[in-house]
């Protein structure tokens, strides 16, 4: 009984947000989903955890990145674990029961792009959430002129 307890608590428990990011800088590349379906990331090649990167209207500057960050704190539920320049980790809360997600945001290389990756850290299956947040996202950039479709 006690090694079915485990299994499920594994199977049931996904991972929080990408693993090994430097405490500085953006030169890293956010993971891939796990092979559950509660995952979306633009690292992902897998059709169903696959997401397009947001691309921006113009190169990434300070102006930009705190109207970026100020949007992505709107998200329902959203609270900041970490932040600096081009990164960004969040955890949104949902209604009800308040289960926490992962979002995160990576400026690429080029400054043109921001790279996502939004999971739930618990269940196999998000219902699509996380796609939902990331395009809500998204949306809202564009709506602000950030980001173009």
């Amino acid at each position: 009984m006690r090694h079915f307890i485990v299994l499920v608590i594994v199977l049931l428990t996904g991972c929080a947000s990408t693993e090994n990011v430097p405490p500085t800088g953006t030169d890293f590349a956010l993971d891939e989903c796990p092979p559950f379906w509660n995952c979306v990331s633009t690292s992902s090649t897998t059709n169903y955890h696959a997401i397009e990167p947001i691309q921006l209207a113009e190169p990434l500057g300070e102006s930009t990145w705190a109207a970026i960050k100020a949007e992505a704190l709107k998200l329902p539920g959203a609270s900041l674990n970490e932040a600096r320049y081009g990164y960004l980790n969040i955890t949104c809360y949902s209604d009800g029961l308040g289960f926490p997600d992962y979002l995160e945001l990576l400026i690429d290389a080029d400054k043109q792009r921001l790279s996502v990756r939004s999971q739930s850290w618990l269940g196999l299956y998000d219902m699509g959430v996380n796609r939902q947040r990331v395009e809500r996202l998204r949306r809202e950039l564009v709506e602000r002129g950030i980001a173009v479709d």
